[in-house]
Order: C-alpha cells, then structure tokens, then sequence
C-alpha cells in the first residue's frame, strides 16, 4: 500500500483480516494520518502512530512491514497471528503487551532507537530469536520476554546488555 490511511482504513483492513482476504500487509509506504472512524472500539489514529489495539485480535495477520511511526501503542498487536516482527528505526517508543499473547511470533528486530519499553511487550509470545539494534541497553520493563529467548546484540555492546537487566530474558549472543 502507499499514500496516507486513516482510522477509516485501518478499521477496513481489520475486516479484510478478520474475514481472511487478507494475511499479509506491505504499510512500508504508508503515512498514518489523524482522523476517520475508529478502528477498534473508540481508539482513533494520530500521525505517525501504530495505535493502541489497531490490530489486536488479527489473528489471520501473518506478515506485516511496518512505515516509518515513531510510537507503536498498547497491545497493537496483542493476540494476533504474526510470525516476525521487525520495528522501524523510527520507533522510540513500545507500548505494554504491544506483541503479548502471539503464539506465532518467532522472530523479532527491535530498531536502533528504541528508548522506552513498557511492561510485557512480548510477553506470553513465542520468540525465539530476538534482534536487539540499540548499541546501549534501554532499561528494561517487567516481563519483556517471557520465551528465553536467544537475544542477538551487537559484539561491541555485549558486556553492557549482559550487565544490564536484558540478562534476565534470554541468553545474549
């Protein structure tokens, strides 16, 4: 997809997922814009934003590419089919239980500019290999991971992650 979306066609694209029309969304030309319906309850879009809840449920969603947001919300995509996962560069932000509960989600690339991790962003899902891009390890939320899974950093930040808390949710490599 290219151009701008708003709540209108996320809430479309919700259904298009739900009914299994589709399973695999390209947003990495998308611009998310205020305004339009709700999505999901009463949730609306904001610039540059992957919302609370906006795909929570989806779970005949497989594959996603996310556009440049900065903020990815509470439980965006909690309890939805995705096998990997790879979060922009752009992305300074990842709301609690954002990918909690995807029984499918295996992989996931955490962007290099990262800062703030809040509680249980992938907890309850099934990550095996996580791709960590920050060079300094953000501080750690309770119940990032609940999988142990293998945590992949950069060699030159190995020490720091394995003397940060990160230590407790996987094995660092």
């Amino acid at each position: 997809m290219t151009g701008s979306i708003n709540g209108t066609d996320v809430k479309y694209l919700r259904e298009l997922i739900d009914n299994g029309k589709v399973t695999s969304l390209d947003l990495g030309e998308v611009k998310i814009v205020s305004g339009g319906e709700a999505y999901y309850n009463d949730y609306t879009t904001e610039n540059d934003v992957i919302g609370p809840s906006m795909f929570k449920g989806c779970s005949k969603l497989r594959n996603i590419v996310l556009p440049e947001v900065f903020t990815i919300g509470a439980t965006a995509f909690s309890n939805s089919g995705l096998q990997k996962i790879e979060i922009p560069n752009s992305v300074t932000k990842l709301g609690g239980d954002a990918f909690a509960y995807c029984n499918s989600l295996a992989t996931v690339v955490i962007g290099m500019h990262v800062k703030s991790l809040d509680q249980g962003v992938f907890y309850s899902s099934a990550v095996k290999n996580a791709y960590v891009k920050m060079a300094t390890p953000p501080s750690t939320p309770a119940y990032l991971f609940s999988s142990n899974p293998t945590i992949h950093v950069y060699a030159s930040a190995l020490a720091a992650y394995k003397a940060s808390d990160w230590a407790a949710f996987g094995t660092l490599v």
